[in-house]
């Protein structure tokens, strides 16, 4: 909801004007602040109201989103360090397998092949 602008208010009285002056703008003036005081009761104070309620909910949810994204970091990076050991336990396998004689060592090197892909 949108905050409407309040209505501005007259020229107040001056003492430098004339008695009739003064009394039209004191008047004016008077009837302009009552009628601010209604508009801020009826619109201003609960748009404030509501604007600061929305904001708070946002806030909330901003929260509430930042830490769902900081477990999902958390979930990857677990993930992200568990590859990188499954990796080199690949490799050390290759290796291992290039290095060994006779069938045994082809059997290792498809085996660690496998593992790898």
């Amino acid at each position: 909801m949108a905050i409407p602008p309040l209505a501005p208010l007259p020229v107040p009285p001056l003492a430098t004007d004339s008695e009739v002056v003064f009394n039209a703008k004191a008047d004016a003036t008077l009837l302009a602040e009552k009628q601010f005081v209604d508009q801020m009761n009826a619109t201003t104070i609960p748009g404030i109201n509501a604007a600061s309620s929305q904001v708070a909910a946002d806030a909330l949810f901003a929260g509430q989103a930042a830490d769902r994204a900081e477990a999902v970091d958390t979930n990857v990076s677990e993930q992200v360090a568990a590859a990188q050991v499954a990796a080199a336990s690949a490799a050390a396998s290759a290796t291992a397998a290039e290095s060994a004689q006779g069938s045994l060592g082809n059997l290792a090197l498809m085996y660690a092949i496998a593992l790898a892909s």
